[in-house]
């Protein structure tokens, strides 16, 4: 296959892989502009068609650039900078991929891929950024061939060989990124974070709820946070955010100053739940209802069992949290009860009406099942389209259209109770989950967002009361208690994002310092303590094992330089056409007798380090391998008289180890 070819594909495919993780984010004309580029730029590179030359390719490249720059300001600076180098790369790919084109390509790309980091970093980002490494460094590859000779094609056997060295960058490039991933410090904020103020996610809930403000409530499907833990009654599915203690008749929010609670706790043990929330608006901690105080994370608990961070939550955050499913709260003080009474100035008759009706039970108790009676005589209606827009939300609800979500049925029996003398608050938080058995852990969506009522019963105690459960289509109303449990491909995708978000995007500095000082205290505290008994039988096996392999590498190491003389010695009889060499005859004497450059300078070699009891050097070993190769071409006649060696030669240590046949007649004629 010609290398111009397969780089156009390869081309593609990289300018794919970047832009693939921030697809979705990309203006519509973007999207359809980038993918036009990548058909008609193949079209154009196997027809030899010219779509775009090089100085119209520039004027529009600054034209996309112009319009881009000026959409940026201080609040919007991430998505025109990531549809302006989209756009580019739309234009780099139409026109003639030269070898400086491909280079542009592959660099805008990668920043490209960057950039959507400031989009997104779900687990797809990582799998795009190892095929980006992998195929950029085998396209720098194909492009230095294809700078030296752009006709060059290459067979089946070079192809392979080229893929097995493009293999080697992004192997070690892997390796590099985990291992400074675990090393490097990280800051509690994305780096970059500040340019993306505009593609934070807000919670399901907000701090205040303000029933007949919006006509519309849309379904999100957006993931909230996600609960390990042990699979429990979907009736208990109830995850406390915040408390709304003050009504203005139209809305309720939260007062800092408010009578405090206690917690009661039942006998039974405490619910552990670890929770991965989702980037939110606001600073408060979801946990099952009761929860107690969260760990891993700097927060306080309010005394009415609200958990609240002392950081903005705009990043992903994982806590460990205990709660009591059976637990209650009581108000530490009776006579401050009436602060949950207060009412707003102005009610319409017709709430006063019913509220003097309710009122006249004997107890709290009787009060609230009154009011529970009203709501199911109203046949009141779970909805959340097309509703009315007034100042009279509780009052438009209850008796004229008879249509809401969960906050006009919190709001308006939070309200009656309150208008009959039964001190109350709204809860807000999330209702149900999907359990992921896979990952042993529940899933809970934005459309889980749900609002309740704590009415105070005659005890002082708070009892949780859900007014949707009181429509006539109240299935509708608790539809995060009834969502379909994942399939096997739902949990396996699942359970790999939340290992993703658990693995790589919550490790931070905090948790590089908790492991550390982990494994420290770990090692510290570390007392191997076996019985006797183990001990000899696990020591003897080491101590035998470690004999055998000393033993073995000595046993090596000698038959290794013998191998190494006994191949010198092969060599030098072909060279002297000798059948045998005498037993007698030592290393400097075979080099003396045979007048041979090469002889003399393997016995200084190896005699330098064998008789002085010393190893061969690997570059001893590469010397003396070369020098018996080079004996190869050599022919010498090997000196029958030994009275010119010295005495000192004489005692040396014979070349063999076995008695050999002295020279024949033949040859010392």
């Amino acid at each position: 296959m010609a290398v111009e070819g397969v780089l156009h594909w390869l081309a593609s495919l990289v300018a794919l892989t970047g832009a693939a993780p921030a697809f979705s984010y990309l203006d519509p004309m973007v999207q359809v502009i980038f993918s036009l580029s990548l058909v008609f730029g193949l079209v154009r590179d196997r027809r030899q068609l010219t779509l775009l030359s090089a100085l119209p390719a520039t004027l529009l490249s600054l034209l996309v650039a112009a319009f881009y720059l000026l959409q940026m300001n201080p609040t919007t600076i991430v998505e025109p900078l990531v549809n302006l180098l989209v756009a580019l790369l739309a234009v780099r790919l139409m026109t003639e991929k030269s070898g400086r084109n491909l280079l542009q390509i592959f660099v805008l790309s990668t920043f490209v891929l960057a950039s959507s980091s400031l989009l997104t970093l779900s687990a797809g980002y990582l799998l795009a950024l190892m095929l980006l490494i992998a195929l950029v460094a085998i396209g720098l590859l194909l492009t230095s061939f294809y700078a030296t000779d752009a006709a060059l094609r290459l067979d089946r056997q070079q192809w392979f060989s080229l893929a097995r060295t493009g293999a080697i960058l992004p192997l070690g490039s892997l390796l590099l990124m985990i291992f400074f991933f675990v090393i490097l410090p990280r800051t509690q904020y994305p780096l970059w974070h500040f340019l993306n103020p505009g593609t934070r996610p807000t919670s399901g809930f907000s701090e205040e709820v303000s029933p007949g403000t919006l006509a519309n409530l849309n379904a999100s499907g957006a993931p909230a946070f996600r609960a390990e833990m042990s699979a429990i009654a979907p009736q208990d599915l109830y995850w406390r955010g915040l408390v709304l203690n003050q009504t203005d008749g139209q809305s309720w929010s939260r007062a800092k100053n408010f009578p405090p609670d206690q917690t009661v706790k039942n006998e039974s043990r405490p619910l552990k739940q670890i929770l991965m929330s989702e980037p939110r608006s606001n600073r408060y901690l979801p946990g099952l209802d009761l929860p107690a105080e969260p760990a891993d994370i700097s927060s306080q608990r309010s005394s009415d069992a609200v958990n609240e961070a002392h950081r903005r939550l705009d990043r992903r955050v994982r806590y460990t949290l205990y709660s009591y499913p059976r637990g209650s709260l009581q108000i530490r003080d009776p006579s401050q009860s009436d602060f949950y009474l207060r009412l707003p100035d102005s009610l319409s008759p017709r709430l006063r009406g019913v509220s003097e009706s309710i009122a006249a039970e004997p107890d709290r108790q009787a009060k609230i099942a009154a009011v529970e009676q009203f709501f199911l005589a109203q046949k009141l209606a779970y909805a959340t389209s097309n509703l009315p827009q007034n100042n009279t939300p509780v009052e438009t609800f209850l008796f004229d259209s008879k249509r809401g979500y969960c906050e006009y049925f919190a709001s308006s029996f939070a309200l009656l109770l309150r208008m009959s003398g039964v001190p109350a608050r709204l809860v807000g938080g999330y209702l149900g989950g999907r359990y992921n058995a896979l990952g042993g852990y529940y899933l809970i969506d934005e459309d889980m967002a749900h609002v309740w009522v704590e009415a105070l019963n005659d005890e002082n105690h708070w009892r949780r009361i859900d007014p949707s459960r009181l429509a006539i289509n109240a299935g509708e109303a608790v539809a995060g208690l009834s969502r379909r449990p994942f399939n096997w491909s739902q949990s396996a995708a699942d359970y790999l994002e939340t290992a993703w978000s658990r693995l790589v995007i919550t490790y931070d500095l905090q948790k590089q310092l908790s492991l550390a000082l982990s494994l420290s205290r770990n090692f510290r505290q570390f007392r191997p303590s076996l019985p006797q008994w183990v001990r000899w039988w696990v020591f003897l096996p080491l101590l035998a094992g470690g004999v055998f392999l000393w033993g073995r590498r000595k046993y090596r190491l000698a038959h290794h330089h013998q191998s190494v003389l006994d191949a010198y010695l092969k060599q030098v009889k072909k060279a002297a056409e000798l059948d045998h060499l005498p037993e007698s005859l030592g290393l400097y004497e075979l080099a003396e007798r045979s007048h041979e450059p090469l002889c003399h300078d393997f016995s200084r070699i190896y005699g330098a380090a064998i008789y002085a009891g010393k190893n061969l050097s690997p570059e001893e070993q590469l010397q003396l391998r070369v020098i018996i190769n080079q004996l190869k071409t050599k022919r010498f006649f090997l000196k029958p008289d030994f009275a010119h060696l010295t005495d000192s030669r004489r005692g040396e240590l014979p070349l063999v180890r076995h008695r050999q046949p002295a020279y024949t007649a033949k040859h010392l004629d």
